[in-house]
């Protein structure tokens, strides 16, 4: 299993086509959408964090 993984916050948020970072082929219009503040709560955290715990993501305790 690998030791890192990496999923975009627009996943989490369960954004659209409206949150693309780049569309390939496109010269304008890439790497403009930014993440504001109010996207971020503790709700998302503890989503984030039952994701992690269901598909064995978190690091073993010690």
């Amino acid at each position: 299993m690998a030791d890192l993984c990496i999923i975009p916050i627009q996943d989490y948020l369960v954004k659209g086509r409206e949150a693309r970072i780049n569309t390939p082929g496109q010269a304008d219009g890439n790497w403009e959408w930014r993440i504001l503040p109010h996207f971020l709560s503790d709700d998302l955290a503890r989503s984030i964090r039952r994701l992690a715990e269901l598909y064995g993501r978190l690091p073993a305790e010690n």
